[in-house]
């Protein structure tokens, strides 16, 4: 049986290869790890299936540095951000191969616009699955405290924007003083997922008024880790109020259309804190002003009513003298004018009485003809008290008396 060796078999591929692959070709793939030696970048390149995220074609690529050099000058500060782990991307290359080192594709260009492509469609259907599971507005659902002191933090604790965020809200002109606790993660590349989520889910253990994550600027590239659906599932469950400054202009990540507030700079997270607590502070001064305003109309309505008992107080006795001296005299003038009408009354009844007693006055009355009877010295009224002897018998007339 026939055999070839080994370098035979490559050789022949090499050929193969060579005829069929005359010209550079555009690859889609996934970079899998970016390594850098002697300003040469040296990548693992592969394709996952749709169905079960498992690797499906396995690659190593060279970008060489002179190559690199025009690519930069071609993305600009997109280079970093493309180049990543993780990250999607179209690549026209040259396929080599060679008989000892096996196939290499050699990188001489980058579609951007791929990349930018990918990432929006990834991020439309993450969007899309939260919608489905009502997952878009329940954090947002969740009111702010009345005041907010205690901020959970996650971010990278050599980020520029956590430092920002902790003088902006800590060296406050009001002087509020404010517990923050930094959950340190990753804020780029393929820990962020993971790291990001172990945050979020410690942070829920605290007694917390809000959590905030927040970073420095970046490219839109930058921000795609907070595009991922794990990161924005746990900011939609989590039971307490979710910030985002994670630095962005003008797009929104999908964590942004999730969380309760977004803001755009870990700064602005600070102020819009700083802002609310202000305004909480401002309507207590309201109200103050409200209620020592609303005493004091009380204590002056007081005051002139106390002046008006005042003088009340100082003329009603007064008054009183006065009306009950005016009782006095009119129940004085009564009773004089009483007594007399009494006295007069009895007067005339005494008058009365003597013109009866002159009328019924026995010398009178025998004036009109009536005598009086004697008999022993006793006078006589009625007939059968008179005695028929010889006892003698007196008569008494107005001018005389007979006896018989």
């Amino acid at each position: 049986m026939e055999a070839y060796s080994l370098f035979e078999v490559n050789q022949y591929i090499k050929r193969v290869l060579a005829l069929n692959f005359e010209e550079p070709i555009w690859v889609e793939c996934e970079i899998n790890q970016v390594s850098n030696s002697r300003g040469n970048l040296y990548l693992d390149l592969i394709e996952k299936s749709e169905d079960n995220d498992q690797i499906v074609a396995k690659s190593a690529a060279t970008l060489w540095y002179r190559q690199f050099l025009f690519i930069k000058k071609k993305l600009d500060k997109l280079t970093d951000s493309i180049l990543s782990e993780g990250v999607k991307v179209k690549l026209k290359v040259n396929i080599e191969f060679s008989e000892r080192y096996g196939m290499s594709l050699n990188i001489i260009d980058i579609d951007p616009a791929f990349t930018f492509g990918q990432f929006e469609l990834n991020r439309q259907k993450v969007i899309e699955q939260l919608r489905s599971k009502g997952l878009l507005d329940r954090n947002g659902q969740h009111k702010l405290p009345t005041v907010i002191k205690r901020v959970a933090v996650i971010s990278s604790e050599t980020a520029a924007g956590y430092q920002d965020f902790v003088n902006q809200i800590l060296e406050n002109a009001y002087d509020y003083h404010f517990d923050i606790d930094l959950f340190p993660a990753a804020m780029q590349g393929q820990k962020t997922e993971r790291e990001v989520v172990d945050a979020l889910r410690s942070a829920q253990e605290g007694n917390y008024d809000i959590i905030a994550i927040i970073r420095g600027g970046g490219s839109k590239l930058d921000l795609a880790a907070f595009d991922n659906y794990n990161i924005a599932f746990e900011i939609a469950n989590c039971d307490i109020p979710v910030f985002t400054g994670i630095g962005h202009d003008i797009d929104q990540t999908v964590c942004d259309i999730v969380s309760n507030q977004v803001l755009k700079t870990p700064t602005a997270v600070a102020n819009f804190i700083l802002d609310h607590n202000t305004r909480f502070e401002s309507e207590i001064d309201y109200l103050l002003q409200l209620i020592s305003q609303k005493t004091a109309n009380i204590l002056d309505d007081k005051k002139s009513e106390l002046a008006r008992f005042e003088e009340q107080l100082k003329s009603t006795p007064s008054l009183i003298l006065n009306s009950k001296k005016l009782n006095l005299e009119k129940l004085e003038s009564d009773i004089f004018s009483k007594i007399s009408d009494t006295l007069k009354s009895k007067a005339q009844s005494l008058i009365n009485i003597e013109k009866i007693i002159e009328v019924l006055e026995p010398k009178n009355v025998m004036k009109r003809g009536f005598s009086l009877v004697k008999q022993n010295g006793k006078y006589i009224s009625r007939k059968d008290k008179l005695k028929k002897d010889k006892s003698s018998i007196s008569i008494e007339f107005y001018d005389g008396s007979v006896d018989l």
